[in-house]
């Protein structure tokens, strides 16, 4: 008997050991787990395969490259490339910034805000990533810079997406929400591989372009994102109503629309600065011939959306010196990418968090009726929506002036 209980022992001895290499081993598998490699200096940072786009799914890191020299946006800055969702809902490389602050994070990780930058153009060398590389930063980002080294001190980490096609190769699907909301989504899930100090609560933000990219996460929650929890969207001077933008250019009348509606419809239409890019877009991502819906004096300035950034897409020579009527085809059918369009439209989103809209009384850029209405869509859909007009604040300023209740409110979101 008591060589049995000497045997019985050893063997849960032996039993244990087993157990406790496994052990060992799995902690060591896990901890000597492959890493993102570190990306190529340069604008050589922004080309990947097919083959590396393929050996991943969406939301994880392609590479990454430590921000240790020139320009930076508070706290410890990576450039990140990582795998997103284009237009189309295939995979496609995009380019981003993650910034985290320095020190011990608290309990639960630091709290993230993926921000959505505004226009800044269709050509690579306007990702607003690129001046971490070459060092030449125009005022708009050197001023979302600045928003974002004030959000770090605050501790809160920042990720930024250039969206696709900015930066990386490919056409930039302009005002594709789809596109831009997966990608404002995917860079929170590729900084989370990027350090374990995160926290998995997370508000998307953004300004103008980006606000409607901000209010497009809401469609790639719960099964798309495991993991993290999107706690609400901010949306400073949202684009809105495009659908009803559209269908002004193309002559017609959307009967659900008000006299007020059209008219911001109709003034947003009256030029070609920003209804001229996303034509283009939507007629990319729909498969329309260009040709079809662009005036041949219209075709020769698209050369320039690979070339020049917003300010110079604005001149005389460019979009900004052409009217939308000069613009378009003379027999243009814009029915042919309405459904593109509304598909894209924030106006269309049925968001199941809290959202905050803002948006300045003196805007010219995006009218404050294209988000008088887009708060009441959301208020009869029974959303937890916010709604703050800025007195006197126009489209850029509304930024500072809006900053305060901004951040309170983000604070009370993330706090839940």
């Amino acid at each position: 008997m008591a060589s049995m209980n000497v045997r019985r022992r050893w063997g849960l001895t032996a039993a244990l050991v087993v157990v406790l290499a496994l052990l060992v081993g799995w902690r060591a598998t896990t901890d000597d787990a492959p890493q993102a490699p570190t990306g190529p200096s340069g604008t050589a940072f922004y080309e990947t395969s097919a083959e590396q786009l393929a050996a991943g799914r969406h939301g994880s890191l392609i590479w990454s490259r430590r921000v240790v020299e020139g320009p930076t946006i508070g706290g410890t800055t990576h450039l990140v490339m990582y795998r997103s969702t284009d237009a189309k809902g295939e995979p496609v490389a995009v380019s981003g910034v993650v910034s985290i602050p320095t020190g011990e994070p608290p309990e639960g990780g630091w709290p993230v805000i993926s921000w959505g930058h505004g226009t800044t153009g269709m050509a690579d060398d306007c990702a607003p990533s690129r001046s971490l590389v070459d060092q030449q930063t125009g005022v708009y980002s050197a001023s979302m810079d600045r928003a974002t080294a004030d959000l770090v001190d605050e501790g809160y980490a920042v990720v930024r997406t250039d969206y696709e096609g900015l930066g990386t190769p490919g056409p930039h699907p302009y005002l594709m929400g789809q596109s831009a909301g997966a990608a404002m989504t995917d860079i929170v899930l590729a900084a989370h591989e990027l350090s374990p100090d995160l926290s998995p609560r997370w508000v998307a933000m953004g300004h103008s372009q980006g606000a409607q990219a901000a209010l497009f996460t809401s469609r790639f929650t719960q099964a798309y994102s495991p993991g993290i929890d999107l706690t609400g969207i901010v949306a400073l001077a949202p684009p809105s109503q495009l659908g009803v933008v559209v269908d002004m250019a193309d002559g017609s009348r959307a009967p659900s629309t008000t006299e007020e509606e059209r008219a911001a419809a109709t003034d947003s239409a009256s030029g070609s600065g920003f209804l001229g890019p996303l034509v283009v877009s939507a007629a990319r991502v729909t498969g329309v011939p260009v040709e079809d819906v662009v005036s041949p004096a219209g075709r020769e300035l698209l050369p320039q959306l690979e070339e020049r950034c917003i300010a110079e897409l604005f001149r005389g020579d460019s979009f900004g010196g052409m009217p939308l009527t000069t613009f378009l085809a003379q027999d243009a059918d814009l029915s042919r990418i309405r459904r593109t369009v509304g598909t894209n439209d924030a106006a269309e989103l049925h968001p199941q968090v809290p959202v905050l809209i803002v948006h300045g009384t003196k805007d010219t850029t995006v009218p404050i009726l294209l988000s008088d209405r887009l708060e009441e869509q959301y208020a009869q859909q029974g959303a937890d929506v916010e709604y703050e007009r800025v007195r006197g604040a126009d489209h850029i300023s509304v930024l500072e002036e809006a900053a305060p209740r901004v951040r309170a409110w983000v604070a009370r979101s993330l706090a839940g």
